[in-house]
């Protein structure tokens, strides 16, 4: 929370405390990790911007981590959006599908994780980065009326999800 007539500089401060005591509370499995601080905070934003439902965010993270394995593209909406800068409410176009930026992991070209986070993640969503579930999905689809997350092991599963919540 800040005072209305807060500066930039005291909200950005404050920002960066909480983020510092937040990351403190995981150094041990951030220690453990294979990523570093700048991709832990990357992924944690993707989760945070993908998910509505909490419990669903350690299997974003495993769906990103095993595409990541895999070298795949992300195939992240979110991260589309970002780079095209449309509000989620907007419909992705074509052209914001092929748009060439550092931040468009939906084309299939497009293997790692963009060049930085897209927001400003949660705790949840961080601890989720850190701890992703153990399940074999690679795919999931939002159902944008409930906001739920439905997953998917195999591309024919996720085109069923497309047609079934679409």
């Amino acid at each position: 929370e800040f005072y209305k007539d807060a500066s930039i500089k005291t909200i950005v401060e404050k920002m960066l405390d909480k983020t510092k005591n937040v990351l403190d509370n995981y150094s041990n499995l951030i220690s453990e990790s294979d990523f570093n601080i700048h991709e832990i905070l990357t992924m944690a934003s993707i989760i945070e911007n993908e998910t509505m439902i909490a419990g669903q965010r350690d299997k974003v993270s495993q769906v990103i981590y095993k595409r990541l394995d895999l070298n795949m593209s992300l195939g992240m909406d979110v991260t589309t959006y970002y780079g095209v800068q449309k509000a989620l409410s907007e419909t992705l176009t074509k052209s914001d599908l092929n748009s060439n930026n550092a931040y468009n992991t939906r084309r299939t070209d497009f293997l790692g994780l963009p060049v930085g986070p897209i927001c400003n993640p949660s705790e949840a969503s961080i601890k989720a980065t850190l701890n992703p579930s153990n399940t074999d999905y690679l795919y999931f689809y939002a159902d944008i009326k409930t906001g739920e997350l439905h997953f998917a092991k195999t591309y024919n599963e996720f085109q069923n999800l497309i047609q079934k919540y679409s």
